[in-house]
């Protein structure tokens, strides 16, 4: 499989997450990857434009503001196309109700997915991890179907 890249022309990607998971994100997708953070909800609403590619949004984003700004998206027509992806990046893995009411939560909402990335790691090992969460991520900038979820 080829190495995911984000590809030319294309605008940053919005994180929309507390600052912490940037060096994260960083660190496990492929160097090319443009990243705009917004750690607020009015932060990622200035930057989510019609033209950006992907946003990926925290789990505690803005004190819990990641349902907010998935309804704001998916409520505003130019964005309605725009993907979202709920990512929980920080703290420790969810107990099993928990990651299953997020991941319907997000689905009924609108969005595109949830990575709980902890959960990855004790699945697959932190490199597999990351190598699973920058496949997902390139897919979604390609139009691509990218169910992978556990």
């Amino acid at each position: 499989m080829s190495t995911p890249k984000h590809p030319e022309g294309l605008p940053p990607i919005v994180v929309a997450d507390d600052h912490a998971a940037m060096p994260l994100l960083r660190q496990h997708l492929p160097a090319g990857f443009g990243l705009a953070h917004a750690p607020t909800f009015d932060a990622a609403r200035a930057l989510v434009k019609a033209e950006t590619p992907l946003v990926l949004c925290g789990c505690h984003f803005d004190d819990g503001r990641m349902y907010d700004l998935l309804r704001w998206m998916r409520a505003s027509p130019p964005l309605k196309h725009v993907p979202f992806l709920a990512v929980r990046l920080l703290e420790g893995q969810l107990d099993d109700a928990m990651y299953e009411s997020v991941k319907i939560a997000i689905d009924a909402v609108g969005g595109d997915g949830f990575i709980d990335l902890y959960r990855w790691q004790l699945r697959y090992g932190e490199q597999a991890a990351g190598g699973r969460l920058a496949r997902r991520v390139d897919a979604l900038l390609h139009g691509e179907d990218a169910g992978d979820s556990v």
